[in-house]
């Protein structure tokens, strides 16, 4: 039986990906208030993007419980006897922990071995569809955790805010917070390293911001894979692909959306870069 590939849904991963690769999602949750909604099961982005700007308190989210990551394991468990379950930052979520106790709630069942991407977004979903390719090729169970913690340096994930408000208002600013009190109306840009928010700099004006966020990104040597990732702005994305794909000619391009677990922290006009590479931006 082929390892089996799990994830969780801040991965953002191209839905067509996930069917061809067989990958598990296991879905966050999503509240507005009194309403709860699964990531990408009950609610789309363009759905949650549309809400939230219409709502005037801000909506909170939820990692999975551990019974519904030990339902998915035990789903599986007829399919395989091995699992790789790849997750959002453990800094950031407390995703990886419900997925470290589930396993541990299985007397008899699968071999799980849990990855801690120390990433979000495509940060993640680089390292799951690295995995799940391993795995439907034919690898070992110890072949595609190896594979997916070699990853875990090598993703680059940069983003672009409108504001920081919403990051603030969610509790998830960290380290940007060195940001806030600042110039007014500027647009900062954000990387997440070692499973944590660090602010980089900030712009002045949009346009500039996603011109010093694609030099960030295409700073890294061995650029192997890129994602353009946006939440409202899909002509900017794929104005944004291009420029990307000038620069890096023949190497995979993927454009798609920030999922609303992600767009809850970062907002409306949010857009970012992920890049698979060496592991610091050059200058």
């Amino acid at each position: 039986m082929p390892v089996r590939v799990v994830t969780d849904s801040t991965a953002d991963l191209p839905a067509h990906l996930v069917e061809e690769l067989r990958i598990t999602v296991v879905p966050l949750t999503v509240m507005f208030g009194d309403e709860t909604y699964r990531d990408g099961v009950d609610l789309s982005t363009e759905q949650f993007f549309e809400r939230l700007t219409q709502s005037d308190a801000l909506p909170t989210t939820s990692q999975p419980s551990v019974g519904v990551f030990q339902e998915a394991y035990e789903r599986l468990a007829s399919e395989t006897k091995e699992i790789v379950s790849i997750h959002i930052t453990s800094k950031a979520s407390g995703t990886f922990d419900a997925a470290l106790r589930a396993r541990e709630a299985i007397s008899d069942g699968p071999r799980i071995e849990l990855v801690d991407s120390l990433s979000a977004s495509m940060g993640v979903g680089f390292i799951v569809l690295a995995a799940a390719r391993a795995a439907k090729a034919g690898a070992s169970l110890d072949a595609v955790a190896s594979l997916a913690r070699s990853m875990v340096p090598r993703v680059h994930p940069y983003v672009v805010l409108d504001t920081l408000e919403f990051l603030r208002r969610g509790g998830r600013i960290g380290r940007a917070a060195a940001f806030l009190g600042g110039m007014l109306n500027v647009k900062p840009i954000l990387a997440i390293r070692d499973g944590v928010v660090h602010p980089i700099t900030r712009v002045r004006t949009r346009k500039k911001a996603v011109d010093r966020m694609l030099d960030l990104a295409m700073g890294h040597p061995d650029i192997a894979e890129v994602a353009v990732l946006h939440g409202t702005t899909p002509d900017d994305a794929e104005e944004l692909a291009r420029r990307v794909s000038e620069r890096q000619a023949g190497i995979p391009v993927y454009v798609g959306f920030i999922g609303p677990v992600i767009g809850v922290h970062g907002g409306p006009g949010i857009i970012g870069i992920v890049v698979v590479g060496g592991e610091r931006e050059a200058g």
